[in-house]
């Protein structure tokens, strides 16, 4: 079953991998900067405002850290 994800679900999706990201096992360096990448590819994309809003708070309070 092929299911399309709304825009709330892709926002939490992100916002979780950005809280908590992967670390790459050949860096050892967490891929935060990649999903912060992807998140900002998406916003444009987004049709609910809740969304949009949510995930540039998240995109804004991590890349005040990078």
């Amino acid at each position: 079953m092929n299911k399309i994800k709304s825009d709330i679900e892709i926002a939490l999706f992100l916002a979780g991998h950005i809280d908590n990201p992967c670390i790459d096992p050949i860096t050892g360096k967490n891929i935060r900067p990649f999903y912060i990448r992807l998140a900002k590819e998406q916003l444009p994309r987004f049709s609910n405002p809740y969304a949009v809003t949510f995930l540039r708070d998240k995109i804004e309070e991590y890349s005040q850290v990078l």
